[in-house]
């Protein structure tokens, strides 16, 4: 029985793929009658079997109206579509093609084979459900609640599926808003979803869902965020705005194939009440460099850092005390984050050739009296942003380097000319973020031995001419964690700082072509602390931890 059992199976596999291969044939030779209809009519042909279907092409007419004309979208770029077509006779072609050029979309039909339209057709299925209800989506104000519903959603286990992608999306970005997330992280594994919110620059565990829900909260984002549904192998980005009473959210997504399914990030962009100049943490003599050089009429002035080091929030705090009615200010972004009142606002499209360097050209033609650029990464944007600020402009910028004192080597690797670097260089600011001790559970905390001797021999070899005070107690704090920060220990960031103006002696060693080493020996003669000092001031203040400190600063 063993036997005859593996031969009637065996029989049965031949038999299915015989079966495949007629369907094979049959199908080719379909789309070979099809191929010569269309030669014969005097039109072009398409195999729609050798490619995807464009969502947001199928989306230009309406599933009744494709089935009523026999017509399929299947490409779309802007308002230029690709049309299949079973029959160039239809009645109601005419009409839809005509409705179609009211809307100033431009077409080019195709014949198509009938298989091929009805496979195609399959893919309504996927936009007509989640179509409904598109603008639901909201922040809620009632923040203890949602976050009380999060935890229930992880308790319920696979009765999830009853709560609508909707419901589910609501109470994601209410919860994230109310835990002061920065990013939203959904990553589906085996059996269920882990939802991770970024709090203060840290990725926190926040609950587990289970995957009964993936699909349609995955289709939900797409369908928000105007991506396509039934691509799943392909990374993908898009967003979507969600507005609320007083405020509005934009949600930028991203989604990354990964072993169980597309992981998404959603990062929430707010209107952002730009920092006040003295909200930074810059202090001592570092605070006096930048109040200083800001206020000059030009000059270059470079924040560095790595991503997500508060560069841009620095920026905008500069721009914001340089915002007034006589002052004309550019800003050149990749993207533009946040909306600033009072300020042209320009988003870099490298793939069309607004580069920052070819923006940066046109911009000085406008006659500005500030203008910011988002990055400094090549020679032209460099040198661009040097002549601007000998020529009467004061120019803000950002460079990747690891410290203040690597910005000046970097530049001139990319190119720049010493003589024109060193008077055009005002200012160079290396930064941080630390997060603050939640000051309703911060506690005394106690340092060992070997901790403490590091941390005072650091301490030691602040400059004297810094400015820098301190503190007698020499008591370091910890948070402890309670529900005002959600059982943290933290709540807010703040950034810790080294700085040093291009003085005299700096432009010297700038024509002299000097190392890293020798720039922030000097720098440091003129009264420069770095990061790890200033972070362990803050701590000595409690502002913030020692191993915060640490953390941030260590490489």
């Amino acid at each position: 029985m063993i036997f005859g059992g593996t031969a009637a199976n065996f029989q049965l596999g031949k038999a299915e793929k015989l079966a495949h291969a007629v369907k094979e044939l049959d199908r080719k030779f379909e789309e070979e009658l099809a191929a010569k209809r269309a030669k014969e009519l005097g039109l072009p042909y398409f195999n729609l079997y050798a490619v995807p279907i464009d969502q947001d092409a199928l989306a230009v007419l309406t599933e009744e109206q494709a089935r009523g004309g026999q017509l399929l979208p299947f490409y779309r770029e802007k308002n230029y579509i690709k049309i299949g077509m079973l029959d160039p006779a239809n009645p109601k072609l005419n009409s839809l093609m005509s409705d179609l050029e009211k809307r100033h979309f431009e077409a080019d039909l195709y014949i198509i084979s009938k298989s091929a339209y009805d496979r195609a057709m399959e893919n309504y299925k996927a936009i007509r459900a989640p179509q409904k209800d598109l603008e639901q989506v909201h922040i809620e104000s009632d923040s203890p609640g949602a976050l009380q519903r999060l935890r229930h959603l992880q308790a319920i286990g696979e009765e999830i599926q009853r709560v609508s992608a909707t419901e589910l999306m609501n109470i994601l970005l209410t919860s994230a808003v109310a835990m002061r997330s920065s990013d939203i992280h959904l990553q589906p594994e085996s059996d269920y979803i882990s939802v991770r919110f970024r709090i203060d620059g840290v990725l926190q565990e926040t609950a587990k869902f289970h995957n009964a829900v993936y699909h349609s909260l995955i289709s939900r984002i797409k369908i928000l965020s105007k991506l396509k549904i039934n691509l799943t192998k392909l990374p993908q980005d898009g967003s979507f705005v969600v507005e609320t009473a007083g405020q509005n959210y934009e949600i930028r997504v991203s989604l990354l194939p990964s072993t169980y399914g597309e992981a998404v990030v959603m990062r929430i962009l707010g209107d952002l009440i730009a920092l006040e100049f003295e909200q930074l943490g810059l202090q001592h003599l570092a605070y006096s460099v930048v109040e200083r050089e800001i206020k000059k009429p030009n000059g270059l002035i470079l924040t560095t850092g790595p991503t997500g080091s508060g560069k841009t929030t620095t920026l905008y705090s500069f721009l914001k005390r340089a915002n007034k009615p006589g002052i004309k200010i550019i800003t050149l972004e990749n993207p533009v984050e946040y909306r600033l009142e009072g300020i042209e606002q320009i988003q870099i499209d490298e793939k069309s050739g607004l580069t920052f360097a070819s923006a940066l050209r046109s911009v000085l033609r406008q006659d500005p009296d500030v203008c910011m650029v988002g990055e400094i990464r090549d020679f032209d944007t460099a040198e661009v942003a040097a002549q601007a600020a000998l020529t009467g402009h004061m120019v803000y910028s950002t460079l990747h380097t690891n410290d203040a004192a690597g910005a000046i080597p970097r530049l001139l690797n990319l190119g720049v000319k010493a003589v024109i670097l060193a008077p055009a260089l005002s200012c160079v600011i290396a930064q941080r973020l630390v997060r603050k001790l939640c000051p309703d559970c911060k506690t005394v905390e106690k340092i060992d031995a070997s901790l403490r001797s590091r941390i005072d021999h650091i301490l030691s070899t602040i400059p004297k001419n810094s400015g820098a005070e301190i503190p007698n107690s020499g008591a370091f704090y910890r948070g402890a964690g309670c529900s005002a920060c959600n059982y943290i220990g933290y709540r807010g960031r703040i950034g810790i700082f080294e700085v040093f103006p291009v003085d005299e002696a700096m432009q010297q060693l700038i024509f002299a072509g000097s190392s890293t080493v020798e720039i922030k020996a000097q720098a440091v003669k003129s009264g420069m602390i770095s990061m790890i000092q200033d972070g362990l001031l803050k701590a000595l203040k409690g502002v913030t931890d020692v191993a915060e400190v640490f953390r941030v600063t260590e490489e």
